[in-house]
């Protein structure tokens, strides 16, 4: 039960955003993941992580607006 309610409130907020907004959400998100992994004191992270960011932002068209 409270699986479905949460996957209708996760369908009903999803509907809401516009492209915009998710490009701005998956921005913030990024931008969290990059500068942990930045951040840390583990080098193979950063060749496994950033590159895969940089592809996510290239594939999908979203800037780095730092």
């Amino acid at each position: 039960m409270k699986a479905m309610l949460l996957s209708n409130l996760i369908n009903v907020v999803l509907g809401m955003l516009t492209p915009e907004m998710l490009k701005k959400f998956v921005d913030l998100l990024l931008d969290f993941i990059e500068d942990t992994v930045q951040n840390s004191e583990n080098k193979l992270d950063d060749a496994i992580v950033l590159p895969l960011c940089k592809l996510i932002r290239a594939t999908f068209g979203v800037p780095d607006n730092d």
